[in-house]
């Protein structure tokens, strides 16, 4: 999977926008509101995930240049992030693994990288094809938030039954399984540390990449010090695929 290059191409307007009201499943039939949705992430993510490192992070701040701004693009994103997370708590994976999509596409569904990762998840062809998706044309599932977030997803549980460990988990995902695996045999490890930048000879982006994950854990954590105001007023339709009961949101010491 990418790391959000700087050469990525954005097939399409703006942020996330509409694209899954897009799809051919429709609206459910109630609302749900932006702290619906937060409340259901930073009550998931571990609070072990925002370490003192992460809360300090410049990334973040980095990117949100004008926090009003990112505040509407955030509303824009709703349908999309309580879809991934709705999903990713259906399942049981941690919630660190639905934040992917912001390090990957900043949840954009038209998003295509040079090299083949493509949409929401940036999947290449192959795992795609492996996961059941179409690859290629208009039709190709990876532009599909439904079909590339049930894709994306089922690789995560297998790399979370594979590592028991969300860290090592979002190593794997960037830098592919096997790889990770080979690098962690021959170096007597079970696991993977992006601060100590284990394994070694991992591509920089690969221990970067769990980093951004923390610093947006810290964001959903308090987003009050990254001067955004989250849009827990703003209400939206779910996709019907998440209305479905699913199991209450572990007590973690949030």
């Amino acid at each position: 999977m990418s790391a959000f290059p700087p050469w990525l191409l954005v097939l399409g307007i703006g942020f996330a926008g509409s694209t899954a009201a897009q799809e051919t499943l429709k609206p459910a039939a109630f609302e749900r509101s932006g702290a619906d949705v937060f409340q259901r992430i930073s009550g998931a993510l571990d609070p072990e995930s925002c370490n003192e490192s992460a809360a300090r992070s410049t990334w973040m701040k980095d990117y949100i240049h004008n926090p009003a701004r990112f505040e509407r693009q955030l509303i824009t994103m709703l349908p999309i992030l309580d879809h991934v997370s709705y999903q990713a708590r259906k399942r049981g994976l941690p919630m660190e693994y639905a934040l992917i999509p912001f390090v990957e596409s900043r949840f954009q569904p038209k998003a295509v990288a040079k090299g083949g990762p493509t949409g929401l998840w940036q999947i290449m062809p192959e795992t795609g094809r492996y996961y059941g998706l179409q690859i290629g044309g208009k039709k190709d599932g990876r532009f599909s938030v439904i079909q590339s977030t049930d894709a994306a997803l089922s690789y995560l549980q297998k790399l979370q039954t594979m590592f028991d460990d969300w860290q090592t988990g979002i190593m794997a995902y960037n830098a592919g399984d096997s790889r990770l695996r080979g690098s962690l045999r021959r170096q007597g490890l079970s696991k993977a540390d992006a601060d100590k930048r284990l394994p070694t000879g991992l591509a920089p982006h690969t221990y970067a990449y769990v980093k951004k994950i923390r610093a947006l854990s810290c964001f959903m954590f308090n987003p009050a010090s990254f001067g955004v105001d989250l849009p827990n007023e703003a209400v939206f339709t779910p996709l019907e695929t998440d209305t479905d009961p699913v199991a209450p949101i572990p007590d973690n010491g949030n």
